[in-house]
């Protein structure tokens, strides 16, 4: 009996050093890889942890860095850089950027840092935005603008779940407008679902992009090559892409109507296709159509340009034109008397 009672002493000096290292681990673990201690918000309180950890979905640590970069005398403007790190073995490092900016009210459908608009999934109703594959936008109530209608832009990565990135700066959008005093009385609210990006399909031989009578916008040589994608066929905004030659775009959302044509710039252009319109150049209008402001918009591609000496090759106004007179016919247009 003597001797049992002395073993056990040993035993528990090597336990009690064996628990209490496995008590560091976690508390280690919990610090390293987890939002326990993080808290509900980052960025200054615009960026939720949950929420940003449904659109990194790598697990991890989220954090902010130096903390948001607030632009002075403007509540709005913002940046800030959001990480998702982890110690754990084959853990990425996850990374956000989310931003708030005014920008001019067609910004989505001009080229530049914006996903196509043929490969964006466009939400509207109590929000309003759009997500490409890595990369979304969602517009602040009209009361935040300034300048120019403000904007919540967020970069993800590849890859992730554009619902929860949609939701995300739905979210970010909210406290933005809190925050500056410029919320409406009802929070916006994220979609459910997003449509599905439309893969790239030949172009048919009569409707290129859907539209009966729209001619290829380039040579007629490219059009075996071409590829189109077409996106919101059902939606206030409809897309297409006519790969290396041009993309078209129509929109009658309300909110990105709105937008538009109170942003600085906007004013009468010349008649396009007989139309009276307003817009920022010859190629960003809105028509009235049927009593409905339709905004119409085309960008053209690196191939439609390289083939612009081409005798074949219709000019920039004759296409946009045509895509005017042909989409319009869907919308209502009508030529306005003088």
């Amino acid at each position: 009996m003597t001797r049992g009672k002395g073993n056990r002493a040993p035993r528990w000096k090597w336990i009690a050093p064996v628990l209490a290292l496995g008590v560091v681990l976690a508390a280690v673990h919990v610090w390293l890889n987890t939002n326990l201690v993080t808290g509900d918000a980052v960025c200054g309180g615009l960026v939720s942890t949950a929420r940003a950890d449904s659109v990194l979905s790598g697990g991890g640590r989220i954090s902010d860095g130096d903390g948001p970069d607030v632009r002075p005398g403007d509540a709005v403007e913002f940046s800030c850089t959001v990480e998702a790190s982890s110690f754990l073995p084959g853990a990425d490092k996850g990374r956000l950027r989310i931003s708030g900016t005014h920008e001019r009210g067609d910004f989505a459908f001009t080229d530049g840092r914006w996903p196509s608009p043929a490969t964006a999934s466009f939400f509207s109703g109590p929000a309003t935005g759009g997500v490409g594959r890595d990369h979304g936008w969602v517009l602040l109530p009209a009361g935040c603008a300034k300048a120019a209608p403000a904007i919540i832009e967020g970069y993800a990565p590849q890859g992730s779940d554009p619902t929860a990135l949609a939701g995300l700066l739905t979210d970010v959008a909210n406290r933005a407008a809190e925050r500056a005093g410029c919320a409406p009385d009802r929070p916006l609210t994220a979609p459910g679902t997003l449509p599905a990006v439309p893969a790239a399909q030949k172009i048919p031989e009569d409707a290129v992009c859907g539209i009966k009578g729209l001619a290829f916008p380039g040579p007629a040589a490219g059009r075996e090559a071409a590829r189109q994608r077409v996106q919101g066929r059902t939606g206030p905004t409809w897309a297409c892409e006519v790969s290396g030659h041009a993309t078209y775009a129509v929109t009658r959302e309300p909110r990105v109507l709105e937008a538009i044509t109170t942003s600085p710039g906007f004013g009468e252009q010349p008649r396009i296709a007989g139309l009276r319109v307003s817009g920022f150049d010859e190629r960003h209008v809105v028509a009235d159509c049927s009593g409905t402001p339709t905004y119409f918009s085309m960008e053209l591609g690196p191939t439609y340009t390289a083939a612009l000496e081409s005798p074949d090759t219709p000019s920039p106004k004759a296409v946009f034109a045509d895509f005017v007179t042909t989409a319009g016919k869907n919308f209502g247009c009508s030529t306005t008397a003088p």
